[in-house]
């Protein structure tokens, strides 16, 4: 094995040894980000929910959804 081949082959072992190990570390730091950005999603969902609830829409829509399953299950049921 030629020594420029040698050299050419330590140069790209060390090369991926140092993008896996910067990988990991961005990984590491960005794990909080993701809970971070899941627990604000979740926040809105509740504050969107607690909105249409106390604008009273959720009425017409549970009555709606419970008529469609009545007739679903009139048809289905003899």
């Amino acid at each position: 094995m030629s020594s420029t081949l040698l050299e050419q082959f330590i140069r790209l072992q060390v090369a991926v040894h140092e993008y896996a190990s910067n990988m990991r570390e961005r990984m590491r730091e960005e794990a909080g980000q993701t809970t971070v950005e899941w627990l604000v999603i979740m926040v809105g969902l509740v504050a969107l929910g607690g909105a249409l609830a106390a604008a009273g829409v959720w009425g017409g829509v549970v009555k709606s959804i419970t008529g469609e399953f009545s007739d679903i299950i009139g048809k289905v049921l003899p």
